[in-house]
């Protein structure tokens, strides 16, 4: 494991610059999480204020700790934060977590400070994380140096995907969204205005974890490219697949960016094929980053992009072929022997060939599914499924058409995904462990990124152009 990723996310000890007794403060909550994920290594409260803090014994200062401690936390502003980095790197500190604003994305002035923390931590070797940063989060350790509210609305859940990402918002964001989906979200960290350590290399360092299985990241800026070309490599070679969103494509939202964390612009041109020459798979916002997780960690891996539909509606299955031309993906053309075999068990009304519609013979019948699936599985034209339930309910045996999509998802062994926007039968498909969305939109976009993404990485990586900042953002 990487060292960047010990120092940091598997601290020793942990000294926290300004703590609060109060833990719905920015000073107190990374205190109340690690005491409560478990965090093993010993937690140093610093508030001159304060003989105790949440329990903890309390130091008037980083002088009086009993021990150099591994990581800071440094939850203080302006002056008292650049003092508290100063005294970090004199006394040996490894991390460095600048949570305080006001640097580099406000004025030069700031942006000098955050040049001189660069020095800093490469004359030192400590290494700095922000400034302007919610901070960092490490479900698997339990050391949580972060304030994020997103910990308290949606219970941590230790598991097999990591977030990197330059907001604070947009990590908060995609674990939540994560969450909600019934996911476990291992990493969580946020590089703020990257004077140092960038979104880069704590993609590297969560890339060494073995145990994570997806690698989620936000980016405004592509900073030590070079970094993440290696990690892309080592990544594809692991069969660790890396979803990213980079914001401000247009000259407005380059603009934005460079207030939002003083981030300097790429050539847009030139970060899609710096991702397709490395198989990072460019998706537009945090809700696309998490729609897919489900099917990453299912490890689909499409052989092409025909789709076989199947669903109770005949409109349903119109509008799945509309949205599946619109996306790329192809309707498979089933084998004869395979349309007779389903002919047998639908109604003369119903339809045989792909999209298959087994229309509402379903409700008088629920053993349909059943029976048409495995004749679908056989066929060796299909690459992928969508099954489409827009009506069920009370008299539809939902239990047993989620017990059948999932034999048919084993039987297959290829991606299948169901759609069904009434929450009830959702959640039963969802419990059978099938990929549940809700609406044909969002499954079917899922199954053609994910098809993409494989046919992306099954070519051999390609030259990548320089992406040194070149825009004049001038008004």
């Amino acid at each position: 494991m990487s060292e960047l990723l010990e120092s940091a996310l598997n601290p020793r000890s942990v000294a926290v610059i300004g703590a609060s007794e109060n833990p719905n403060k920015i000073g107190g909550r990374p205190i109340l999480y690690m005491q409560r994920q478990g965090y093993k290594g010993s937690i140093y409260p610093i508030n001159p204020t304060r003989p105790e803090v949440q329990g903890l014994k309390c130091y008037a200062s980083l002088a009086d700790l009993p021990e150099v401690p591994e990581a800071v936390l440094i939850v203080v502003a302006g002056d008292a934060a650049v003092a508290a980095v100063d005294e970090c790197a004199a006394m040996g500190v490894k991390a460095a977590v600048v949570l305080a604003s006001g640097f580099g994305e406000v004025d030069e002035a700031g942006q000098a400070m955050q040049r001189k923390w660069a020095q800093i931590a490469g004359r030192t070797g400590m290494r700095i994380y922000g400034p302007n940063t919610q901070g960092l989060a490490n479900f698997g350790t339990g050391a949580i140096l972060s304030f994020s509210t997103m910990f308290i609305e949606v219970p941590p859940l230790d598991g097999p995907v990591a977030v990197v990402s330059q907001s604070g918002g947009m990590s908060a964001m995609a674990y939540g969204l994560l969450r909600e989906r019934g996911l476990g979200v291992r990493h969580v960290h946020a590089t703020g205005n990257e004077a140092d350590v960038t979104v880069s290399e704590m993609a590297w360092a969560v890339a060494h974890d073995p145990d994570i299985k997806l690698l989620l990241l936000y980016m405004e800026n592509v900073a030590k490219p070079e970094v993440l070309a290696r990690t892309a490599a080592y990544a594809r070679e692991r069969g660790l697949p890396i979803v990213a969103v980079k914001a401000g494509r247009t000259a407005v939202g380059q603009k934005a960016a460079a207030s939002h964390t003083g981030s300097k612009p790429n050539d847009e041109a030139k970060v899609e094929a710096f991702f397709r020459a490395h198989g990072i798979c460019r998706v537009d916002d945090p809700h696309a980053l998490a729609m897919a997780a489900e099917g990453y960690l299912k490890n689909w891996k499409p052989a092409g992009r025909r789709l076989v539909v199947i669903s109770n509606s005949g409109a349903s299955c119109v509008m799945a072929a509309d949205a599946a031309h619109r996306l790329g993906l192809q309707l498979a053309r089933l084998a004869p022997a395979t349309e007779a075999t389903i002919r047998k068990s639908l109604p003369g009304f119903a339809t045989t060939s792909n999209p298959i519609d087994i229309t509402a013979a379903l409700l008088s019948n629920s053993g349909l599914f059943g029976e048409v699936l495995p004749a679908v599985a056989a066929d060796p034209a299909a690459d992928m499924f969508f099954i489409n339930i827009p009506v069920a309910g009370a008299g539809y045996d939902i239990d047993r058409f989620a017990r059948d999509a999932a034999a048919f998802e084993a039987l297959t062994g290829k991606p299948v995904a169901v759609a069904a926007w009434q929450e009830p039968v959702a959640a039963v498909f969802r419990a059978r462990g099938v990929a549940t969305f809700a609406n044909e939109t969002q499954a079917l976009g899922v199954l053609a990124q994910i098809a993409d993404h494989t046919e992306m990485l099954r070519r051999a990586p390609g030259e990548w152009p320089a992406l040194n900042a070149t825009i004049d953002l001038a008004p």
